[in-house]
Order: structure tokens, then sequence, then C-alpha cells
């Protein structure tokens, strides 16, 4: 019976070695009146890469502060979701709201963060996808090669008076080998539209680099 136990510790501990060693994202938050901040704190094996993470994240809180205490806005929010994750990556979109009083709405700021968790580094959108112009992007949506979503991601269509006029490095993975392209509103459509978000998938992805090589 010892025997068998000892087996069945040693074969957990195997089993334990050779689960892939993940982050973990917890919520930091802060408040005052009109102001809601809650963002990601990501912790790692490696604290070289944590405190790199954090470094950056805790920039857009206090941009966000500022932005509250400095410049005087009514109301400021933030919250962030977790949009993949796996053994070497964590990928954030990272969202902040903020109302100055007589404006006709409030605006968003998405950012989407990619970050090495062995590094700390965050990771170029050149590094998965190669695109040549926004003339490209703009084609890939017209054609349906490239998926393009509204807020709350649901599917809408680029307007015939919306053109793409730049490419955007602010990107996030989906999971899957698929990759978002993060647009502020106005860029690509009305407000209504709110953040706008152009995906490529795998069979997109191979196209553009192939094209772009």
């Amino acid at each position: 019976m010892g025997i068998f136990k000892k087996l069945c510790m040693t074969s957990m501990l195997g089993v334990m070695l050779a689960v892939p060693t993940y982050a973990t994202v917890v919520t930091g938050s802060q408040s005052d009146v009109n102001l809601e901040l809650k963002y990601p704190l990501v912790y790692t094996n490696n604290m070289f890469a944590q405190k790199a993470i954090n470094t950056d994240i805790a920039n857009y809180v206090l941009y966000a502060k500022s932005v509250y205490y400095d410049q005087h806005a009514y109301q400021v929010k933030q919250n962030y979701k977790v949009t993949y994750e796996d053994a070497q990556v964590v990928s954030i979109l990272l969202t902040t709201y903020h109302y100055h009083a007589g404006n006709a709405h409030g605006m968003y700021n998405t950012k989407g963060l990619v970050y090495n968790k062995i590094t700390g580094q965050r990771i170029p959108l050149y590094n998965y996808v190669k695109i040549a112009n926004p003339q490209q992007i703009e084609r890939g949506i017209n054609s349906g090669i490239l998926r393009f979503y509204s807020e709350g991601h649901k599917k809408a269509d680029l307007l015939p008076n919306w053109n793409v006029e730049y490419v955007s490095d602010n990107y996030y993975l989906k999971g899957k080998g698929a990759i978002g392209l993060v647009y502020q509103p106005y860029e690509l459509g009305p407000y209504s539209y709110g953040n706008t978000f152009v995906e490529f998938s795998p069979k997109a992805i191979e196209y553009f680099n192939r094209m772009n090589s």
C-alpha cells in the first residue's frame, strides 16, 4: 500500500511538472467620486517579467487618474478583459472611458496589450501578421476576407463614407490563431459603432504574410 501511494504521488508530481505555467491575472481597483478603475495585475514566475508588465499597465492607470484629477473629467472608468493566454503570452483588452461635462457623450479608448510572459515585453503586431498599407485592410473587409465588428463584437459593415486611414498596431489575440485589430470610436464608423475591430483569421494571416513577404 505504501509503495502504491508513493508511485501515485510520483506520478502526480510528474503531471504537475508537465503542466505549463500560466500567469495569474487578478483585478486591481481604485475609486473616488465618479472614478472607478478596474485594471489587471499580472503575476508570473518571472519577477522581472512581472514587474515589466505591471509597470506598463500602471502607465494606463496613471493616465486615467490624470484625466480625472488633472483634466477634471466629470467621470472616468476603466475595465479590462483577458482575451487569450498560454504558456508564453497573455493578451488583454484595457478600456478607459471618460466624460467631460458639457460634451454630447463620453469617449472610449481601448488598448490591446499582448505580453511575452517570459521577457515581460510587449509583442509587436508584425510578429504575427504583416500588413503593407491600410488599403489592404479595407479591401480585406469589403471582400469578406477580414471580419469587421462594432462594439460588443457585433458583425458590422464598413459604411461607404468611411475608409481605413491607417494600419492600427493596436491589437489583441482572440484564440485559435485569430487576431483582432482595434480602432477607436469615429475611426472606422459612427459613434454608435463604438470601438471597432478587424479580425484576422489564421487563413487571413497566412494570406497577408504571403502577400507581404
